[in-house]
């Protein structure tokens, strides 16, 4: 009872080696697409075994079949072992060799569970220029919002410049306030393009290191090797295309709103606000709250 509890534990020291090393592979193939280098997988499963020919593993490595040792008994005589009633073989004289024999067993599991391969093929290393696209993806946002920056200032030294012509107030003080608060303003905006520029190539760093622990937590649940392969350039790609569609639109927001007339507007308001106090004239020397009695005499009239 002894033995078959010590080949059970064996068999099951074994198991977890296989699954240590699936793990080991796995992981490997994922970290090494993200880290820019090429991946060589397995391809075109087995179906049979020829120890003539050459085998690979999952991961590309050529594979070499195991062996296990084996009793053999040289010179004696055979007895048993010819049949059921025949009992188990045993030798008499002779002398017991012990030699290494490939384990078919171990390669017909191989075989099928579909993880012996006839061949191989190498996977261009699809991370190998992320950080150029990190730094294409700042680039590129920075630039959007510059531009979008730009359109807003324009448009808004526009309409202020008008405004104070309308007004008479080209080279006054109001000139001179209303721009300083354009460059202001569009100082913050160009400073907005940036961090935004950082932010979208920190997003896309970020998103790829999610990825890549998720394949990898996948990869320790079991998935093989070439799917772990498959599924580490399906993520890198979605998340460059997920980038890319974050270049469609500026996000500085309104800058200047109604910035080109807003001095003079605030001007106006100032005026209104004073015009309207208790007291205050609005029509020439007289104001609407006033009211003109003239002289009253003992009869009650109003003299002419």
């Amino acid at each position: 009872m002894s033995g078959g509890g010590d080949g059970g534990a064996g068999a099951a020291q074994q198991q977890e080696a296989d699954r240590q090393a699936r793990i080991k592979s796995s992981v490997s193939a994922i970290n090494s697409i993200f880290n820019g280098q090429p991946v060589t997988t397995g391809v075109g499963r087995a179906t049979s075994f020829d120890p003539n020919s050459t085998y690979y593993n999952e991961d590309g490595v050529k594979y070499i079949p195991p062996t296990r040792t084996v009793t053999e008994n040289i010179g004696g005589t055979q007895y048993g072992g010819n049949g059921a009633d025949d009992g188990p073989a045993y030798w008499v004289g002779g002398q017991n060799v012990d030699r290494s024999v490939i384990d078919n067993d171990a390669i017909s599991k191989l075989i099928s569970e579909g993880k012996l391969f006839t061949g191989t093929q190498t996977t261009a290393p699809m991370g190998a220029n992320r950080q150029a696209l990190y730094d294409e993806q700042k680039q590129a946002v920075t630039d959007l919002n510059k531009r979008e920056v730009d359109r807003q200032y324009t448009q808004a030294e526009r309409e202020n410049r008008f405004g104070l012509a309308r007004a008479g107030l080209l080279g006054g003080s109001a000139d001179v306030d209303s721009n300083a608060e354009l460059q202001r303003r569009t100082n913050t905006g160009l400073i907005q393009s940036v961090a935004a520029g950082d932010a979208a190539a920190a997003d896309l760093r970020t998103q790829d290191e999610r990825t890549r622990q998720s394949l990898i937590s996948m990869a320790q649940s079991g998935i093989d090797t070439g799917t772990a392969q498959q599924t580490a350039l399906a993520g890198l790609n979605a998340n460059s295309q997920a980038a890319a569609g974050a270049r469609g639109g500026a996000t500085v927001g309104n800058l200047f709103d109604n910035l080109g007339t807003a001095y003079l507007q605030n001007q106006t308001n100032q005026g209104m606000m004073m015009g309207g106090l208790p007291g205050q004239q609005w029509y020439g020397v007289s104001a609407p709250q006033q009211t003109y009695g003239g002289n009253t005499g003992s009869t009650g009239r109003t003299n002419a």
